[in-house]
């Protein structure tokens, strides 16, 4: 076991992808000398870091499904496997059960104001603070065709909705950033209660209906049956039927369901990008955008830094998100690109003597120093 604790750098697909196409002989890189340079540069950090035990680049099925649908799944799975060391964050569904367990059991706690606290073990498939083991070999995933296939459907399904959301911002063009995310709210709550027939009718006893029904809420929870997740934990307690059902209701409209990490997050997101539609964009979020929503409201809380979408930053950095926004992880994309490699430098910098002796007394200097090949 390590006595010092690995930052958790997460990157977006689009880095992952640059950092192959200027190591893999096959590939095209961007042409632009100044820009392949830096990818270069970056995936030499990285992988010096790695080694160092200073960072680890957890990979997420995220990542998974964007390079399966490429058309060079095996070069992107090889970085990405490489930089992981083949540590992963846990299936979506896991996170946002447990989330939302969480959620349950400090609302039941009525001296908790926020959802308890997540350690790594609940979001990783193993313990990233080990020493990693010198050797790496990388394994070829298989997946088949169907898998594709269903995934394209999905992502396409679901950005259809998006589009339809967009052209619903453009009309609503005078709601307030507050009032989208009441309706966020409002709508998810309403698809929650709709899942089960017992619980329908409890909708039309909301102390406020939404103004406007958020058709996406019914895609964002649709892999997890979050009626059950609450029931079990209630299940638990001793109570009577009458009671049970309306603790059910109230848990919903609390400030803890507000707070769960993956719905606060989601629901900045879109009230963000709704108000950005009301006040002249012109195009609708494109399939990539929704993807990366969707990845940063689940695993941002996790992460020390993210590399990610210079829009998704955008929307990071606006005053009605930061308002509610109280993570520390440090956001980077390609607009201050620089600023990432300057924190991944001064992370290495502040590396203690004494650790870094460790390091090169159990791995080597020279294992340290000479970047992995890649692609042979």
């Amino acid at each position: 076991m390590k006595d010092r604790p690995k930052k958790i750098i997460y990157l977006d697909q689009f880095a992952i992808s640059y950092m192959v196409r200027v190591l893999h002989p096959q590939m095209k890189a961007t042409g632009n000398d100044e820009a392949d340079s830096f990818w270069f540069k970056l995936f030499q950090k990285l992988d010096r870091m790695v080694k160092m035990q200073i960072i680890i680049c957890p990979q997420s099925h995220f990542q998974l499904q964007e390079s399966v649908v490429s058309n060079f799944f095996e070069p992107l799975e090889e970085m990405y496997h490489l930089l992981s060391r083949g540590f992963q964050f846990v299936e979506q569904k896991l996170i946002i059960e447990r989330q939302f367990r969480s959620s349950v059991l400090s609302w039941l706690d009525k001296s908790k104001k926020r959802p308890i606290p997540h350690s790594f073990s609940d979001v990783f498939n193993g313990d990233i603070d080990i020493w990693l083991p010198k050797t790496y070999k990388y394994q070829p995933s298989y997946y088949p065709p169907v898998y594709e296939e269903v995934l394209r459907e999905s992502r396409e399904r679901i950005h259809k909705q998006w589009v339809r959301e967009f052209y619903l911002w453009k009309e609503r063009n005078n709601t307030k950033f507050d009032k989208w995310r009441e309706n966020f709210y409002l709508s998810l709550i309403i698809s929650i209660l709709s899942s089960s027939g017992i619980y329908h009718k409890n909708k039309d006893y909301l102390p406020a209906l939404p103004n406007i029904n958020i058709g996406l809420c019914q895609f964002l929870l649709e892999s997890v049956d979050i009626l059950s997740i609450i029931h079990s934990v209630l299940a638990e307690e001793d109570m009577d039927r009458k009671e049970f059902e309306s603790n059910v209701h109230l848990f919903l409209l609390s400030e803890h369901f507000r707070e769960i990490p993956f719905i606060k997050l989601y629901s900045l997101f879109y009230s963000s990008l709704a108000r950005k539609a009301g006040s002249g964009q012109k195009k609708p979020p494109d399939q990539g955008m929704t993807n990366d929503l969707n990845m940063l409201s689940l695993l941002l809380p996790y992460c020390d830094a993210m590399f990610i979408d210079n829009q998704c930053r955008t929307c990071l950095e606006e005053k009605d998100v930061i308002e509610h926004f109280d993570y520390k992880t440090s956001v980077f994309s390609l607009n201050n690109k620089e600023k990432f490699f300057a924190y991944l430098e001064k992370l290495e910098k502040d590396l203690p003597a004494k650790y870094l002796e460790k390091v090169v007394e159990i791995y080597g200097k020279e294992w340290i120093d000479i970047p992995t090949k890649l692609y042979q």
